[in-house]
């Protein structure tokens, strides 16, 4: 488990290389059968994965199949 930001290697931070993987993987988390709420699921990603909110609604976006985009331009 990720104690804080500082864990996280640099390829994996914003702007590293691997950056994608770990968004990849927020998305399946996103949508993961999990008895955890939507709310601890963003607080989990933005404060101890490290994920901006603008990656954050990203992900949301792409577990949605762009729902959450529709929903908002509605």
């Amino acid at each position: 488990m990720i104690k804080d930001k500082t864990t996280i290697k640099a390829e994996y931070r914003p702007g590293g290389k691997s950056r994608q993987v770990i968004l990849d993987k927020a998305v399946k988390f996103l949508t993961a059968k999990l008895s955890i709420t939507q709310g601890d699921r963003h607080h989990f990603l933005l404060d101890k994965v490290g994920l901006t909110e603008t990656e954050y609604l990203e992900c949301l976006n792409a577990a949605t199949n762009g729902g959450f985009i529709r929903e908002v331009f509605k």
